[in-house]
């Protein structure tokens, strides 16, 4: 027996990094499981390696989150494929490592468009679909330690994911009377390919070494390593599941101490 037994989970950006980490987790408890993803071709390979430990509950179709008829179109694939879908997971993201004075205005506007605008699509389709199921709901944004507190070279990256945490509020307090939990999860510093594109900008920017980077971001958390996936993959299971049917509307920080230490 699982947490998530009989629900049906959507992950966007479920290809790879935390996605699919939380696209593993959910499905470990019980849940059958959408991977959503702009890259379909990637993944499909992933739905198709977890599918072996869990077949039959593991599906990858594509979505542009920026498109509210792509998005549409994904809910309505997945509830035919797997019934009502009782967790929407906002995860889809791009990073923007530049000066704010540096910062092409195209660039910000790209990244605000994925990171919130397609947040905000993806939450408000799967929410209507909640709302007509009469049914209990959960969604949960990926925001980020950025989203609640600011830093250098992150002006737009952290402009999409504290916005995301005022999406979260309202959202919730719209949708509480109808069973529906709104919730964030705002990471730290995570061992995925997207923190090692960070550090090698980050290098780039500074004259350093990726490594060197690592080394700094690591220096500061207070259990002294990065995160691993899985790690916080365990926070939104904890918001999917009837653990968290009583947290809503709140941003919860998994950063191993980062902003304490």
């Amino acid at each position: 027996m699982g947490l998530l037994d009989a629900k049906t989970a959507v992950v966007t950006g479920g290809a790879r990094g935390i996605g699919l980490a939380v696209g593993k987790a959910l499905l470990r408890e019980g849940a059958n499981v959408v991977l959503a993803d702009v890259d379909v071709t990637a993944a499909a390979a992933a739905a198709e390696g977890l599918g072996h430990s869990a077949p039959g509950r593991v599906a990858a179709l594509a979505v542009d989150v920026t498109d509210e008829a792509a998005t549409e179109t994904l809910a309505n694939a997945a509830q035919q494929r797997f019934g009502t879908v009782d967790i929407a997971v906002a995860n889809a993201g791009i990073l923007l490592l530049q000066h704010a004075v540096d910062t092409d205005v195209a660039a910000f506007r790209r990244l605000i468009d994925v990171n919130l605008t397609g947040a905000f699509i993806t939450a408000k389709i799967f929410a209507r679909q909640m709302v007509a199921s009469k049914r209990p709901g959960r969604i949960i944004f990926t925001s980020s330690l950025f989203g609640v507190r600011g830093g250098i070279e992150n002006t737009a990256y952290s402009a999409s994911k504290f916005a995301m945490v005022g999406m979260t509020q309202c959202m919730a307090a719209e949708l509480g009377a109808h069973d529906i939990t709104v919730n964030s999860v705002c990471p730290g510093q995570v061992e995925t390919e997207m923190m090692h594109q960070l550090a090698r900008d980050r290098a780039a920017l500074k004259g350093s070494t990726p490594e060197a980077e690592i080394d700094r971001l690591t220096s500061r958390i207070a259990v002294g390593r990065l995160a691993d996936p899985t790690e916080i993959a365990d926070v939104y299971v904890f918001l999917a599941s009837d653990l968290g049917r009583y947290v809503t509307g709140q941003a919860l920080v998994a950063d191993g101490g980062w902003l304490v230490g």
